[in-house]
């Protein structure tokens, strides 16, 4: 088995529809916070989705995972993190959003409080991007 075979069978990790794999590893029975476990592969990306919360994203393990950001639907900014760069970075609400692993794959951890709930949840048509954005995540 591979790295990314091994993880996706210990932490349960199953098919995201913004792409990637995903599992909740805690919700708070109030739904005051909500955790998973998220990782990208190589040759995925997270399609550019937002939400009406904030999400802070956690490096775990693997590859710097570049996140690209756009509040207004035409520019973007990106960072990255991972060992050598940010190991957090909160996306704040009602931002597009939009992941790509820099190599191999990224494991990461996503937070939202209030808990995340798929109603607070935006997916972007499959062929929008912002306006300005030139960078091709395939």
């Amino acid at each position: 088995m591979t790295d990314t075979q091994d993880l996706i069978k210990k932490l349960k990790l199953v098919a995201h529809p913004e792409g990637g794999h995903f599992s909740e590893s805690f919700r708070d029975e109030n739904n005051n916070v909500s955790l998973i476990y998220y990782m990208l592969q190589k040759n995925e990306w997270s399609h550019w989705h937002r939400l009406t919360k904030n999400e802070t994203l956690h490096f775990y393990k693997g590859d710097p995972l570049t996140i690209f950001i756009s509040n207004d639907g035409v520019d973007f900014t990106s960072v990255t993190i991972g060992e050598d760069d940010n190991f957090h970075y909160s996306v704040m609400a009602n931002n597009w959003f939009a992941m790509k692993s820099t190599g191999k794959y990224s494991l990461i951890g996503c937070t939202v409080a209030p808990g995340f709930d798929y109603k607070d949840f935006e997916l972007a048509p499959a062929n929008w991007k912002p306006t300005n954005f030139n960078t091709n995540l395939s």
